[in-house]
């Protein structure tokens, strides 16, 4: 009866073990991306498989490295969403950590890309390549 009481614990604790693995977040190793003025290193993050990987947040380190009086900003977007503007306005050397998340009640998101640029007055802004995470 010990033995059986014993199999059924142990059971249960594994199961509760994957449920919590599956129902926590999914985050993506850190990519830099860099532009004449403005760098920018970023990671995302989704929640679980369980709810669809219906949030998705990204996290960026936003860096303006030129002191020529132009702000600098990471644009992220998702397939079939807007593109969202993180900035820094804090002038030449300043590093701020940018944040933004989104939800998406229908189910899960596309695809996730994100760049840096630096905001040139009067003039089109330059800007790094696009780096695209696929979420799995």
């Amino acid at each position: 009866m010990l033995g059986k009481i014993a199999t059924t614990l142990g059971v249960a604790v594994g199961v509760l073990a994957l449920s919590t693995t599956s129902a926590s977040a999914a985050t993506s190793s850190t990519v830099t991306r860099s532009t004449t003025g403005a760098s920018a290193s970023c990671y995302f993050s989704t929640w679980a498989v369980l709810i669809h990987d219906d949030h998705a947040q990204i996290n960026c380190s936003l860096s303006d490295t030129s002191g020529d009086s132009h702000s600098v900003y990471v644009e992220w977007w998702q397939d079939g969403y807007g593109h969202v503007t993180l900035r820094n306005s804090g002038g030449s050397g300043t590093t701020k950590s940018v944040v933004d998340a989104r939800q998406n009640g229908d189910g899960s998101f596309g695809d996730l890309y994100f760049k840096v640029c630096r905001d040139v007055q009067l003039q089109p802004d330059n800007c790094s390549s696009t780096y695209h995470w696929a979420i799995p």
